[in-house]
């Protein structure tokens, strides 16, 4: 069996039979293979071409300080050189040792292949733009970018992907042979083939700089080099060049970048990344992932739906805080950025700020049928917290369009609808196993009836009759056991005793909760003596555990305010009741 054959068997068990490897052995074939290349270094080449002969008129090896390399020969440059027949073999034998480098990397033996992939580079870095060498040189430097990824020492691989970034723009001009021709050219092989392969293995490297850059936290470079990967992919896709190419992957790694732009409130740009996500999906010929991945999409544009809404009412307020035009505030972007090279639909929902409840309640219905679609997927039966989480949004949504309404029957309706929902949720959740989620959505349940109480308070003139008085009486306490309960999930599991000191992440939503509580308390027309002293006690809890806890006071510094108020005046109100009696 010839050299060739041989590599390519090797390279096959390397990195395509290694991906169905057993779990207890998850390094058999990567071993196997290594062994396999170890063995190639002992092989005879085959009777070189004439071909490869004459690319190695254009290299020399030198030996620097022990150490031989290769360099690029000047024109006409005559130098004492090894036979071609010896060059050749040195170049193979690199080539083997980055398989075998990889390896070592990929078994958990970092360390061991850093080394040899660093002598490898040491070897042809003078020479990495040469037609036989830019290849090999551009994979190597991938993982040595990879391996100092994976140590967190994210600066050095930004600094290993500059060296990558220079070889490739050193070598647009080159015509770059693929790996496994430095052991044989094959003439055969279209020019655009070598090309497209090494295409390939510099959109490696600007995925792996997108991620760098996301877990250096630098947001916008990352985004950069996300787009710019997903552009070069969707190069080889309209090229027929599609081997490398998943169209799920794309699609996914698309609909993420729009929450970037999101985040930017440069919702054109977002709408037109999920519209090519969704555009993608239509190449995806069978995928298990498929029905998953289609849910998570349609999240994407819930989440799309309700930012805008959000951004449009924050737009609006500012507006009118400052007498202006909503234009003066920020205008809407409606161009996006970029545009991938996709032929999209019309847009199914605008990009634009609201400005009416007419606007705003064509993105409520639209996120509302992306809602009710990824709960088909996300059953509650199966997917709890994806499917309390599509609740959430359903109570935001609303909580979003209520701003845009100006008839208070609708907003109450609006609100009654939120609490139906919540309220159904907190019965069929699981304290026991969704402990956070209940309490969030117990917080919520909460805060919803304290505005729905507002409104009904701002609704009716006479607060006096039976009929509202029990309403108004149901929805204290109401949002008082919800609070409650709330509260009791803070309790020591094991005594059920409060605890002296809360965790800073619920300080916030633990005094919150006590503030509602007096407010609730303080609004009721019923046995008002009583309530009005349930209500100081409640201020008084805040005021007695900031004063025990004084870190907690930047959690509910204007709350704090307001409590010691009211533990000074409800006193002199308590006092004028009782001699009212």
């Amino acid at each position: 069996m010839k050299l060739l054959e041989r590599y390519l068997l090797a390279v096959d068990k390397c990195y395509v039979q290694s991906l169905n490897d057993p779990e207890a052995e998850p390094y058999k074939s990567k071993y196997e293979a290594r062994k396999l290349f170890e063995e190639l270094h002992a092989e005879n080449i085959d009777e070189e071409s004439d071909e490869i002969k004459k690319e190695f008129d254009t290299l020399d090896l030198i030996d620097e300080n022990n150490k031989i390399k290769f360099i690029i020969k000047k024109p006409d440059e005559y130098l004492y050189e090894p036979s071609a027949t010896k060059k050749h073999r040195y170049l193979v034998d690199l080539l083997l040792d980055y398989h075998i480098g990889t390896i070592y990397s990929d078994t958990e033996e970092k360390g061991e292949g850093e080394s040899r992939l660093q002598s490898i580079l040491m070897s042809i870095e003078p020479a990495l733009n040469h037609s036989l060498i830019c290849s090999l040189a551009l994979n190597l430097l991938n993982q040595l970018i990879l391996i100092r990824t994976s140590y967190e020492q994210y600066n050095e691989a930004i600094e290993i992907a500059k060296r990558a970034d220079n070889l490739y723009n050193q070598s647009l001009s080159t015509e770059p042979y693929l790996l496994r021709e430095l052991i044989e050219i094959d003439s055969a092989i279209p020019t655009i083939d070598r090309r497209d392969e090494f295409e390939q293995i510099y959109t490696y490297t600007s995925f792996f700089l997108a991620q760098i850059y996301a877990k250096l936290d630098d947001k916008d470079q990352s985004a950069n080099y996300c787009r710019l990967t997903l552009e070069r992919q969707l190069d080889m896709f309209h090229s027929d060049n599609r081997k490398h190419f998943d169209p799920l992957d794309w699609a996914t790694n698309c609909a993420t970048l729009s929450q970037y732009y999101m985040t930017k409130h440069d919702y054109a740009t977002a709408r037109h990344c999920l519209m090519c996500a969704d555009k993608m999906l239509e190449n995806v010929v069978s995928n298990e992932n498929l029905p998953e991945r289609t849910a998570s999409f349609k999240r994407c544009w819930i989440k799309y739906a309700i930012n805008l809404l959000s951004d449009s009412s924050d737009r609006l307020l500012q507006a009118a805080d400052r007498d202006v035009t909503p234009n003066e505030i920020v205008r809407s972007l409606t161009i996006p950025k970029f545009e991938f090279k996709l032929s999209l639909p019309s847009a199914p929902m605008t990009c634009s700020y609201v400005l009416d409840y007419e606007q705003a309640r064509q993105v409520f219905l639209f996120a509302m049928e992306k809602i009710n679609s990824a709960k088909s997927y996300y059953v509650l039966d199966g997917f709890v917290t994806d499917h309390v989480e599509l609740c959430q949004d359903t109570s935001q949504l609303y909580s979003k369009l209520v701003f845009f309404e100006s008839n208070i029957d609708r907003k109450c309706k609006m609100y009654k609808r939120r609490i139906d929902l919540l309220s159904s949720l907190c019965k069929e959740i699981s304290e026991e196993h969704y402990l956070y989620l209940v309490r969030q959505l117990l917080f919520e349940l909460g805060e919803c009836y304290s505005i729905l109480l507002d409104l009904k308070l701002e609704q009716k003139e006479d607060l006096h009759t039976i009929k509202i008085v029990e309403k108004i009486s149901h929805l204290i306490q109401s949002g008082i056991s919800a609070f409650e309960r709330f509260l009791t999930t803070m309790n020591d599991k094991k005594t059920n005793e409060k605890p002296e000191t809360y965790a800073d992440e619920y300080i916030r939503p633990v005094l919150l909760a006590h503030f509602y509580m007096g407010r609730f308390h303080s609004k009721s027309t019923q046995n008002r003596l009583e309530h009005i002293q349930q209500s100081l006690n409640q201020y008084k809890t805040i005021v007695d555990y900031v004063e025990k806890h004084p870190n907690a006071l930047e959690h509910i510094e204007q709350e704090y305010t307001i409590c010691k108020e009211m533990t000074n005046l409800l006193p002199l109100k308590l006092e004028k009741l009782r001699q009212a009696q």
